[in-house]
């Protein structure tokens, strides 16, 4: 009987077969995937975009002044999570403020972090009003980006981001925003924290397997998160980040900058 050749199919191959799947989020443990026929390239001059969710009491006493000092933009994308009212786990909205007044973007979260598919549009658009009325009484620039929470999405939901004039809005998937072939509406992300073991190395192959032209788009919690230690990354292991990026002299924005 005559054989059949063995296949050899690399787990990079498969990874970024499955990258193009909505929903899809790399394994634990796994590198990012990367592009087709593209080796690892150096990682100067790269365009990354920091991303963090959730109000987290850290943003203000950690994150913001650690960008300050590096000169990094960033996007700060809130909401009033269950137990919003605990100042020690979240940032009162005159703290948000403040992060604005730096330069920094405030970007729509939500109200209480829902999952957006089991939500009708009525639902939809009352999450989504409650932040821009919050932005409004505060003195903060009208949000234009978004953030899906839990990463969950759905048609309605998008379409009715469009009609509010939302230009970004940002999921999951592990894999780089490729400008052209990305939608706008459906900006994939690396999640980073400490549980998932995604930090520092995981960033750097991040970046270096990005082509050129793409963006690496890095979705990360509180530094610490008080509130949800699974989605929590270490003011040390942040540090190492941010020194990384500065000194491959990455292009670090907020992500109402991506273009």
């Amino acid at each position: 009987m005559k054989k059949i050749p063995a296949l050899s199919i690399s787990l990079a191959a498969v990874l970024l077969t499955l990258s193009a799947l909505p929903g899809f989020r790399t394994p634990v443990g796994a590198a990012p995937p990367a592009t087709p026929g593209a080796p690892s390239q150096p990682a100067a001059g790269k365009t990354v975009v920091l991303t963090f969710d959730d109000a987290a009491a850290s943003h203000r006493t950690v994150v913001a002044p650690l960008l300050k000092k590096y000169g990094l933009g960033g996007t700060f994308f809130v909401c009033e999570f269950r137990g919003f009212e605990n100042k020690e786990h979240y940032m009162s909205w005159e703290q948000i403020r403040e992060l604005s007044e730096m330069g920094f973007e405030i970007g729509n979260h939500t109200r209480s972090h829902p999952a957006m598919s089991k939500l009708d549009r009525e639902q939809i658009e009352e999450q989504i009003r409650y932040i821009e009325d919050k932005c409004a009484q505060y003195g903060i620039p009208h949000p234009t980006t978004f953030a899906y929470p839990g990463y969950d999405t759905s048609a309605e939901g998008i379409a009715l981001l469009r009609e509010r004039g939302y230009r970004y809005a940002r999921h999951g998937g592990d894999r780089p925003y490729l400008r052209d072939i990305s939608d706008p509406m459906m900006v994939p992300s690396y999640s980073i924290n400490h549980k998932t073991g995604h930090t520092l190395a995981y960033v750097r192959q991040a970046v270096e397997a990005c082509p050129e032209g793409g963006a690496v788009v890095l979705c990360l919690h509180g530094v610490p998160d008080l509130a949800h230690d699974f989605v929590s990354t270490s003011p040390k292991e942040f540090r190492k980040i941010l020194k990384y990026l500065k000194k491959q002299h990455c292009r670090v924005i907020p992500l109402r900058d991506l273009q």
